[in-house]
């Protein structure tokens, strides 16, 4: 029976509790430092972190995410559940169906939830097909799936080519680099980027215009731009582009170097990035640039309406 299993948030003195619960003990203490470094940058809120109870006795956990400043939750991260128990994907409906009411309550319109495989560190996914199963069944649709890269601390830096100019968004304003956002998306293989307004997305990262760069052929003609970054948890290339008449030259290749080299000077660890599983010449230039594979993302989606 899972009429009897409910959500509550933790009290202050139960993240230990909460990080433990539904975990293999070996992962306990690095999902709890993965939990204490969301709650202080501003990314998590202990009262977006859920025990589930069966008869006051927890049995799963599940907490919400968002961009820090944020008013509402925007994704479910630390989901886990007792997957041997015989009724474990009953747990796990009950335990969605109530965070999609809360998420609603506290104004969410779309929630998300992001599975890496194979096994990755902080979440520890286990099970990631029953998950999969878990998840759609309860609504979430599949939106898209990446390549996972992690850019090493040591690797060296790929040289940057030249034959381009680079200017910063410092230099060129705001509004002309918007404008080029919309350029070089055109086409794109990407399957969120093409429906979505890529400047904004990348906007409510944290950045500084002097990051972000347009590179210019020495006539002055725009190729293509950079979007370095920093989320929660990791730095990032925001976006990297091409526009569509000057892509099949070699030019991605400039692009990442220069975003690769400004997220070392910016020495924040780790440094990932996704691409579309569909944008092969975008997964083939990481590689060149020395950025290693690591994962397989799945990013779900629920409309709340």
């Amino acid at each position: 029976m899972t009429s009897n299993i409910r959500l509550r948030p933790i009290a202050g003195s139960e993240l230990t509790a909460f990080a433990a619960t539904a975990t293999d003990p070996a992962h306990a203490a690095a999902v709890q430092r993965y939990a204490e470094d969301l709650l202080a940058k501003g990314a998590m809120r202990r009262d977006w972190c859920f025990l589930a109870e069966r008869d006051g006795a927890p049995v799963g956990r599940i907490a919400f995410w968002t961009l820090p400043g944020a008013p509402a939750p925007s994704d479910i991260v630390l989901f886990d559940l007792p997957w041997s128990a015989p009724d474990a994907e009953a747990i796990g409906a009950a335990m969605l169906q109530q965070a999609a009411g809360l998420a609603r309550v506290l104004g969410t319109g779309a929630l998300g939830h992001v599975l890496d495989t194979p096994l990755q560190a902080p979440q520890w996914q286990a099970e990631p097909e029953r998950r999969k199963a878990l998840l759609t069944g309860q609504g979430f649709e599949i939106c898209r799936e990446t390549i996972r890269f992690e850019f090493d601390p040591g690797t060296p830096v790929p040289p940057q080519a030249g034959g381009l100019v680079f200017r910063s968004m410092a230099e060129v304003g705001e509004a002309a680099f918007r404008a080029a956002t919309d350029r070089v998306t055109i086409g794109t293989l990407d399957r969120r980027i093409g429906d979505e307004d890529i400047f904004a997305d990348v906007q409510e990262l944290e950045h500084e215009p002097g990051w972000w760069e347009l590179a210019l052929a020495p006539d002055g003609t725009l190729v293509g731009l950079v979007m370095p970054a920093a989320a929660p948890s990791m730095a990032t290339i925001g976006y990297v582009g091409v526009v569509p008449e000057q892509r099949g030259r070699g030019h991605v290749d400039a692009l990442l170097a220069r975003g690769t080299a400004t997220l070392a000077r910016i020495g924040r660890w780790p440094v990932r990035a996704d691409t579309d599983t569909r944008n092969t010449p975008m997964a083939n230039a990481f590689r060149r640039a020395g950025w290693r594979d690591f994962a397989i993302r799945t990013e779900f989606e629920l409309a709340l309406g």
